[in-house]
């Protein structure tokens, strides 16, 4: 399966498992973030191949650097501005960000939204770290 197949797929199973509204990948070159695929049922467009640098997105910078899944709402009191600022944009109130790594580097980031204001749980991380650990590994 090509990379962007499997790019998608991950993408469409991320927002049917977790019930969320859109997801989009974005590949990691250094510093520059490019969106590269993104699912949304209702066929919302994220646009395609714009960028953005993940060090203006402390929160984005801290998930590709660890590994680690994080979420935010629009509403938490303590959510970093610029992630607000760009949920509020697109029009989404929560948002998952993890990390997704091919051959041991961060390969990409994923984000997943949802409209409403529904924060993401620590199952709906555990399900989301479980789709890209397949995609990871199919990826290889």
């Amino acid at each position: 399966m090509r990379l962007s197949d499997l790019l998608a797929a991950m993408s469409q199973e991320l927002v049917d498992g977790l019930h969320a509204d859109a997801c989009s990948v974005s590949r990691v070159i250094g510093d520059l973030l490019i969106l590269v695929t993104e699912h949304a049922p209702e066929g919302r467009t994220l646009i395609l191949g714009e960028g953005h640098l993940a060090s203006d997105y402390p929160l984005t910078q801290a998930v590709l650097s660890s590994g680690e899944p994080s979420a935010l709402t629009a509403s938490d009191d303590d959510a970093d501005p610029a992630e607000v600022r760009i949920l509020h944009a697109l029009g989404f109130a929560s948002l998952l960000l993890l990390a997704l790594p091919i051959g041991g580097v961060a390969w990409a980031l994923v984000e997943v939204y949802r409209i409403e204001p529904k924060p993401f749980s620590a199952d709906d991380m555990r399900v989301a770290t479980e789709i890209l650990a397949r995609t990871s590994a199919r990826a290889g």
